[in-house]
């Protein structure tokens, strides 16, 4: 009788207390990051590397699972980067091919966030719903890349901004109160104690609305111009936390506006000088409030209502000469004024005197030595 050979046992580090209170700090905050966390913010806040990381995670898969024996803390990689995210964050429904084509295309109107946080949870999406999608119908999404595409017009760049985003997006989701470091155009900045009501996209670009307590009124800000972000905690250590107010709308709140930037409310009137500029306008919804009738010179009136004419002269002086400014007389004598301006710099450049080629001053010498040589006669004369 041959005896079983002795199992020799590997060299694990045991679990330590404080190893286990990160575990659990890990799935607290996973809980709050619906979106996932980034592998690398992930040691930094744990105060781990990145290998001590794979350990917790290991060794959270093996004792962490639901009920059927599945982990509850999962590693995805997109664009090559690591994130941790919760299981059930991480599940997607079945859906069918047309679906995630709707989805795909929305993703890619948004193709200004691509590289952001945003971007990275909607392809994270994409890529398990079409998981769930029946072998013999994944064909019809082949190329969908190409076959669906968003041309974007000066987009702004979020790439490196996941540590705005992330608190700004968790904030939202847990409406508590931010300490926002806003930069100004000339590089200012300001710290705004703001309530987060509204993440908005518009032209290529995020915007949060939100009440600011500094100001005591709603005020918009640009991302991309948000320095830092921070959650205002109470004596506690808690966040604090604002009632998100039953009354707001965004769609409301922007009503009117031609754009973002507020101003006073105005009725604007302008006469279209060609057909093919008419049909132009007629073909899209400029402003909810914008109206079309003739004029008596044959040209077409095209009025509306708005707050604010900020970017509404930046978009008249697109459709220069095709349109003219005939009230209010303040909107008229800026483009005036502005495109008074813009003719001024823009004029025909002064004519320099020909500078001689070498073979052509070469030429020119014998001349000038006859006609100095003539000179010296009539004086000698």
């Amino acid at each position: 009788m041959t005896s079983r050979p002795k199992r020799t046992l590997s060299k694990v580090r045991p679990p330590t207390y404080e190893s286990g209170m990160r575990i659990a700090r890990l799935v607290l905050e996973l809980e709050d990051r619906p979106l996932g966390w980034s592998w690398d913010e992930a040691c930094e806040t744990l105060e781990v590397s990145s290998r001590t990381l794979s350990r917790y995670l290991a060794k959270a898969r093996e004792e962490l699972v639901d009920r059927a024996g599945r982990p509850i803390i999962v590693a995805t990689s997109r664009n090559g980067a690591r994130r941790l995210q919760l299981a059930g964050e991480a599940s997607a429904p079945e859906v069918n091919a047309y679906e995630t084509v709707s989805l795909f295309f929305t993703a890619a109107l948004a193709r200004f966030l691509e590289g952001s946080i945003l971007d990275q949870g909607t392809g994270n999406l994409l890529e398990r719903l079409q998981k769930t999608i029946p072998p013999s119908k994944r064909r019809l999404l082949d190329n969908l890349d190409r076959k669906l595409f968003a041309l974007q017009h000066a987009p702004k760049d979020y790439r490196e901004k996941d540590d705005v985003l992330d608190p700004i997006l968790r904030a939202l989701l847990g409406e508590h109160s931010l300490a926002v470091h806003y930069g100004g155009l000339l590089g200012d900045v300001r710290t705004h104690t703001f309530d987060p009501y509204t993440l908005l996209g518009y032209r290529g670009g995020l915007y949060l609305l939100g009440f600011s307590r500094e100001r005591q009124k709603i005020i918009c800000l640009a991302v991309d111009r948000i320095r830092a972000v921070e959650k205002t905690l109470d004596d506690e250590g808690r966040p604090i936390r604002f009632r998100y107010p039953p009354a707001f709308d965004p769609a409301r709140h922007t009503n009117g506006m031609f754009g973002i930037v507020e101003g006073e409310k105005v009725e604007v009137e302008l006469a279209i000088n060609n057909a093919e500029t008419e049909a132009y306008l007629r073909e899209r919804r400029i402003h909810p409030t914008q109206r079309f009738s003739p004029r008596d010179d044959g040209r077409t009136r095209f009025e509306l209502e708005v707050r604010g004419t900020t970017e509404l002269a930046n978009w008249i002086l697109s459709l220069c000469p095709y349109v003219e400014v005939i009230r209010p007389v303040e909107l008229r004598e800026e483009i005036r004024e502005r495109l008074g301006e813009g003719l001024a710099r823009h004029q025909p450049p002064r004519r320099q005197p020909a500078r001689a080629t070498p073979l052509e001053r070469k030429s020119q010498i014998p001349q000038r030595r006859a006609r100095g040589a003539g000179a010296g006669r009539s004086r000698s004369s």
